[in-house]
């Protein structure tokens, strides 16, 4: 649609590198039949990194375990799920997963269901004044709806631009190039649906 930066390692995350998040990380790249060497290239990382890692002997970071999971085609949502062995009914605030994108100042993502393993992804997106997802407008496969809680957005759909206030809620194909801006002075609280996840 990101507290802790992209190069931090938010509670949830730490906690399912520590239930051995590495083992689900190599199952995933030995199902697409890829090579240590072959995740290296797609990655950027080291191949020495990579094999730590699914060893759990390193912990990545949100960023870097992002960079791996989209590399080998799948997303956080499904590998927590994946570590979590389960369909997660019930998500305490304790249990959220925050994080941010690397590069974006201000914006602060909360999965709300990181573990569920479905194909709908809930979030709250957090935007401080003056902050913004870019000066150009982004598009991904998908659905999204998002309803304002409190503050103000300015939201850009295909170009045409709207002003959330709290109770509106904006629906459009992700594919639909969008993008945000909080001209307010408090910061801006919605929450987002997305299908299918995109972290």
């Amino acid at each position: 649609m990101g507290g802790v930066t992209a190069d931090e390692n938010p509670a949830g995350a730490q906690g399912a590198a520590d239930d051995g998040i590495g083992r689900h990380l190599r199952r995933e790249r030995l199902e697409r039949g890829l090579t240590l060497e072959q995740l290296a290239d797609r990655t950027g990382l080291s191949r020495s990194y990579l094999s730590n890692v699914e060893r759990d002997v390193n912990s990545p970071t949100i960023n870097t375990l992002r960079t791996i999971v989209e590399a080998l085609g799948t997303t956080l949502s499904r590998l927590f799920h994946a570590v979590d062995r389960g369909h997660r009914v019930l998500t305490r605030p304790d249990q959220r997963v925050e994080l941010t994108r690397a590069g974006v100042e201000g914006v602060t993502y909360t999965l709300l269901n990181p573990e569920h393993g479905g194909r709908l992804e809930m979030m709250l997106l957090e935007v401080a004044p003056g902050a913004t997802s870019g000066d150009r407008p982004h598009s991904h496969t998908g659905e999204e709806v998002g309803v304002m809680l409190s503050g103000e957005l300015d939201y850009w759909v295909d170009g045409v631009h709207h002003r959330l206030q709290p109770g509106d809620c904006v629906s459009f194909p992700s594919s639909t190039p969008h993008r945000y801006h909080n001209p307010g002075e408090v910061p801006a609280v919605c929450v987002w649906a997305e299908t299918p996840p995109s972290f």
